[in-house]
Order: structure tokens, then C-alpha cells, then sequence
């Protein structure tokens, strides 16, 4: 019997044992599903405060219930660790690893990088391997596969497989999780394609084969691109249309009547999350290997990276509106959160809008009822105040950042001085409410 097909037999009488290589925002909850199906799972990372959470029982991502989690530990189907070797156990691999931007806006791909060197130098015949971070097409085939073959020594397509599966998390998303989101999967080969289908169906309702991992991982790229294009096309509008005196949620609405041919986006101060935010220079990075100028994606970015910088000129506008200046003003932003109801700031608008106020003069504080404390771009850190009346009474102005529904709009409303409106969450507007 070779590799392949000891492998299915495993996976079919559920003897198969998967590791998740990092146990964050995407990770922890695909290794929580596989465990939920019964399938034993060990999950890797480097942070051990992570590892030990998990093994108490201790949930740290909001989209995973708490009893799940504990269960599935006290089960011993899903077990943490910091010790690397243990990859030897495992049949599967799931790299669900951070992919950050350098300083220089260049894909930081150490991270991949170490978990196929671990990969390499642990794992035994027989594995499959498949990658789900965001990143640029051809990396499953142009940048993992040669590390793991020159680490382990071993052959693809015989001895291990290689696949690229986008994870498509949606922090705060109520009707789609990881189960019922469909997923994608491209193979280097029709048995690694097979092995692939026949483990992520264990925990994914259903899964959508494509021709090669560099086709699934454009997949990625165009998904949160047209997010990208669309967003930033509606900003740009929104800051035309404020000039104009012309309201563009007035506009949305009236557009969205339209029974074909168009899909709302909604403007703000700019876009947050791992992905949308990343994606479009990860692409260009590839483009430039084939020669390529990506006129539109650049241009979209480069919006989307302005609107920070847009929405200051706003507060700046609405202060001096009142006869009043950034610096020495007393500026509370409710909501660093990049998208509402999560607690999830990461590449957050409102944290780079924060640090240009205070880099003005503004004395700067946040409210926000999910995350208690933030570290900004600049190195700044600020703890979440309480909301109340007085908070709000004290404030020059407040920014409405983030639209959570906990906020009390009525109480805002009442006792704020002056408020700029970036998320559209003040329905009647007056003289001392500022829309983006």
C-alpha cells in the first residue's frame, strides 16, 4: 500500500491525526471544528500564553463558543503545543500563519517560512500539507515547496503534498462561519487534490476544487480585491460628494433600489481586517516578477491608505468650525475595533487617525466595549475609558469610528459637544454633527 492510499484509509475510518500550525483568528477555529468531528487534532504555536489557554480550556476568539472549546479539550481530540516535533504524529497540516506586510509595504514571509522549515524538518512520510494564509499565487509552488523538499530530503507527489485553501473568516459574522463557508482547495497533484477534498470535508460543509493551489490563491487576491476597488471607489465618492453638499448615504440608498447590476459598499475611514488592506501589494509584489502594472489595484490602495489622513481633515474642519483647533483639543474616538461587534483591531483606520490627532496635539482617548487596550502604529498605547456623560461632556469633539451596536446613541447624541460621523450612525443631522 503506498502513501496515498495508507493515507485515505485513515481519513476514512477517521484515524487520522491533523495539525493546525498557528492558533489564531483563522486556526483556533478550524482546529475546534475538526475536534468537533471527532478527529484528533493538535494545534502549534509559538506563543505559549496561547498554548496554555487552550489546554485549560480557555477561549481566546469570540467566534468559538466557550463550551465548544472546552469540551472538545476535555475530550483530549484537541491538544496544544510549543514542541514542534510533534508534527511526526500528524497525517495533515494546515498552515494558518500570520502574513503581515514589512515596512517597505513587501510581504513579510517569514512566518510561512519557519512553519515549512518546522514542516521540513518533523514531519514524516506520507503528510499532507496545505496553506491557508493570505498570500501572492505561486507561493505554494515557487516558495513553500522548495524549502520542504531541501528540509526533509523527500520528494513531492510521493512522499508528502502540497495545497493551497483561502481561509474566508469573517470575524463577528453571525450566518457564516467555518463550517457552512465554502471552501476552496487547489492541489500540485490529482492524489494531493483527493487527500485534500477527503480531510476539509471532515470539517467543512463543502468544498469547491480548483485546478492548481495558484488558482485558489487567486482566488483570495480577487475576493478582497473587489472588496478593495469597490470600498475605495465609494470613498472617494463620499469626499466628493461632502464637497458637494451632497449626501452619499442618500445616494447608497437610492442606488440599492436597483434590482440588478449593482451591489452597495458603504464609505468610512478606511479599511481594517489581515486581508483587504494587504492584499492588493501582495499582488503587485508577484505583478512586478511577470512585468505587469496594476494601475487600478495600486490606485485603490493608495486610496484606501489616504483615508486616515481624509478623516483628520474632517475632525480638523469640524473643530475649527467651532472656533477650535486639534491641538489642545480633547478628541474621544469610539471604536478602534476595523469593523463593528469584534474585537479585532488589527490594521484598524481609527488607530492611524488617533495617532495623527495626537501627533497634532490633541489629547487623545478612545472608548471601545470590546478591546480594553490598544498599542497604535506609532507605539502609542491608550486604554478603552468608560462611557458615560461625563466622558462625552468633557470631550471637544467625539469620533464615531467604529459602528458597534452597544454604543448609546441617544446618550451620545445628548451630551457630546460635537461629533464626527464616520460610519453614518447619526441618522438626523444638525450643527454640531459632522458626516463624513
Amino acid at each position: 500500500m503506498n502513501n496515498t492510499q495508507q493515507i485515505l484509509e485513515k481519513i476514512h475510518s477517521n484515524k487520522e491525526i491533523i495539525g493546525v500550525v498557528g492558533l489564531g483568528y483563522v486556526g483556533l477555529p478550524l482546529a475546534v471544528n475538526f475536534a468537533e468531528a471527532g478527529i484528533k487534532v493538535i494545534g502549534f504555536d509559538k506563543n505559549q500564553e496561547k498554548v496554555d489557554k487552550i489546554n485549560s480550556g480557555s477561549n481566546y476568539i469570540k467566534d468559538i463558543r466557550d463550551a465548544v472549546l472546552r469540551e472538545v479539550v476535555d475530550k483530549v481530540t484537541l491538544s496544544a503545543t510549543t514542541d514542534f516535533t510533534r508534527m511526526a504524529e500528524c497525517d495533515a497540516l494546515i498552515i494558518a500563519v500570520p502574513t503581515p506586510l514589512d515596512r517597505f509595504k513587501k510581504p513579510d514571509m517569514s512566518y510561512i517560512e519557519s512553519a515549512c522549515t518546522e514542516i521540513g524538518r518533523y514531519m514524516k512520510s506520507g503528510t499532507f500539507i496545505s496553506l491557508e494564509s493570505t498570500t501572492y499565487p505561486t507561493t505554494t509552488e515557487d516558495f513553500m515547496l522548495p524549502i520542504i523538499e531541501n528540509e526533509s530530503g523527500m520528494k513531492h507527489g510521493e512522499d508528502f503534498w502540497l495545497a493551497y485553501s483561502p481561509e474566508r473568516v469573517d470575524p463577528g459574522n453571525k450566518s457564516f462561519h467555518t463550517r457552512n463557508t465554502p471552501k476552496v482547495l487547489g492541489a500540485m497533484t490529482s492524489d494531493g487534490l483527493k487527500i485534500g477534498q477527503a480531510i476539509y470535508k471532515k470539517a467543512i460543509d463543502h468544498v469547491h476544487s480548483v485546478s492548481s493551489p495558484r488558482v485558489a490563491e487567486m482566488v483570495k487576491i480577487l475576493e478582497n480585491t473587489y472588496r478593495l476597488i469597490n470600498i475605495s471607489l465609494i470613498n472617494e465618492l463620499a469626499l466628493l460628494s461632502g464637497k458637494m453638499d451632497i449626501n452619499i448615504w442618500e445616494v447608497i440608498e437610492a442606488a440599492k433600489t436597483k434590482p440588478f447590476g449593482f451591489q452597495a459598499f458603504y464609505p468610512g475611514p478606511g479599511i481594517g481586517g489581515h486581508c483587504i488592506p494587504l492584499d492588493p501589494f501582495y499582488l503587485e509584489h508577484i505583478a512586478k516578477k511577470f512585468d505587469f502594472d496594476l494601475s487600478m489595484i495600486h490606485t485603490a490602495g493608495h486610496i484606501n491608505m489616504r483615508m486616515p489622513h481624509y478623516m483628520n481633515i474632517k475632525i480638523a474642519t469640524a473643530l475649527n468650525r467651532h472656533k477650535k483647533a486639534i491641538n489642545g483639543s480633547k478628541i474621544l474616538f469610539l471604536g478602534v475595533a476595523y469593523k463593528p461587534n469584534i474585537d479585532d483591531e488589527r490594521e484598524s483606520p481609527a488607530l492611524e487617525i488617533m495617532d495623527i490627532a495626537k501627533h497634532k496635539g490633541g489629547e487623545v482617548t478612545y472608548h471601545d466595549p470590546f478591546i480594553s487596550k490598544v498599542k497604535t502604529n506609532e507605539g502609542h498605547i491608550f486604554e478603552s475609558v468608560e462611557l458615560t456623560k461625563e466622558t462625552l461632556q468633557q470631550a471637544d469633539c467625539v469620533v464615531l469610528t467604529t459602528n458597534h451596536d452597544a454604543f448609546d446613541m441617544d446618550l451620545i447624541q445628548k451630551n457630546a459637544q460635537l461629533i464626527v460621523d464616520m460610519r453614518n450612525m447619526v441618522k438626523e443631522g444638525n450643527d454640531k454633527v459632522y458626516k463624513l
